[in-house]
């Protein structure tokens, strides 16, 4: 049914045991239907929506509502196994954009605001400016995302006669 462990699992964790800890934790359990939604989101590559799990759910023979992705996705969130990538709501495109990032490096994201390009960046002394502002107001950073918003070469081009 699921790999004993995703391409991005290690000997420090595994997500399906994360995933199944943080269902517990809020008095769910582990389904076949949670272990098919989350064996699809360990095999995708790149960014995703809810209707793109849906339709390679469904494709796969899977039967889950769209319903239950969202409140999944929630979970899988919580468990640190996925994070919403744009915070920027694409509308053309179905809404909030997701990343599986459990095992992978942390990065950023540049976004296009008119055709919705994405580039995925790190840049380590926007890592230093995070935590220093972090401790000079007391927090303890637990994660963080930044999302710069403008145009791309490609847009930016067709703007200027």
């Amino acid at each position: 049914m699921l790999k004993p462990a995703c391409s991005e699992c290690s000997d420090d964790g595994y997500c399906f045991v994360k995933f199944n800890s943080i269902l517990k934790a809020n008095g769910g359990r582990l389904t076949k239907e949670r272990l098919d939604l989350l064996k699809i989101i360990c095999d995708m590559k790149g960014h995703f929506h809810a209707d793109h799990l849906l339709k390679l759910l469904r494709e796969k023979g899977y039967n889950l509502s769209l319903v239950t992705i969202y409140r999944n996705l929630a979970l899988l969130i919580e468990a640190g196994i996925i994070r919403r990538a744009i915070v920027q709501e694409d509308t053309r495109s179905g809404g909030a954009w997701y990343e599986h990032v459990w095992g992978r490096e942390h990065h950023d994201h540049l976004v296009c605001s008119c055709c919705g390009h994405k580039v995925e960046f790190s840049y380590p002394a926007i890592e230093i400016l995070q935590d220093a502002v972090a401790r000079e107001h007391g927090f303890t950073l637990e994660r963080h995302h930044l999302e710069l918003i403008g145009l791309c070469p490609d847009c930016r081009s067709k703007e200027t006669p």
